[in-house]
């Protein structure tokens, strides 16, 4: 083979290859429009709730003794540090512990902590499993009986109304640190 002939088939490749192969936010906006939430008032998500503003979102249960509550408050914290700002965001709140949290439970459990728009969501078990995948939580349910824990990873991730990943926090973070980086992307929109 020449070399022209090398450099149209090695051209080829590339772009059959770049067709075929989707980057990891196609993925997870296809993936995104199979899933299924429950709100807390036992009614389904219409997956429009995601493209209508930013989602800042956690992954919990709310028999959580330590961390979940932590990020929560500072979930709350940082949407009143914001002001007004903080209405272009949704501060979502998702179990990983169906099993348990039913939405009246969320609704209850999200009621304890500052701020006013912390949504809670249910997915069922085949979503949930979608989103452990999709986000890599590692989740382990630990002990028997009702008194069991799900041990799980930790971070927070910020999504713009395409669901594409701006931002991801340890889940210790701040509030201020956490208002600090979307207050940028609040104004990064003007």
């Amino acid at each position: 083979m020449d070399r022209r002939s090398i450099k149209f088939v090695f051209i080829l490749i590339v772009l059959t290859l770049s067709f075929f192969c989707k980057s990891k936010e196609d993925h997870i906006k296809e993936e995104w429009k199979h899933l299924s939430f429950v709100k807390p008032d036992g009614s389904l998500l219409d997956p429009q709730f995601w493209s209508e503003k930013k989602s800042v979102l956690y992954f919990g249960f709310s028999h959580c003794p330590d961390m979940c509550p932590l990020t929560l408050t500072n979930f709350g914290r940082a949407s009143l540090i914001l002001g007004e700002k903080s209405n272009r965001f949704r501060f979502i709140f998702v179990t990983l512990d169906p099993e348990r949290d039913s939405p009246t439970t969320l609704k209850n459990y999200v009621q304890n902590f500052p701020g006013k728009n912390l949504t809670a969501l249910s997915p069922n078990a085949e979503s949930l499993t979608k989103l452990t995948d999709l986000f890599g939580i590692v989740r382990e349910k630990v002990g028997n009986g009702k008194n069991y824990r799900i041990d799980h990873s930790n971070f927070i991730y910020v999504l713009d109304e395409d669901l594409n990943t701006l931002a991801n926090f340890p889940g210790g973070v701040s509030a201020n640190a956490i208002a600090t980086k979307l207050r940028e992307f609040a104004e990064h929109e003007n």
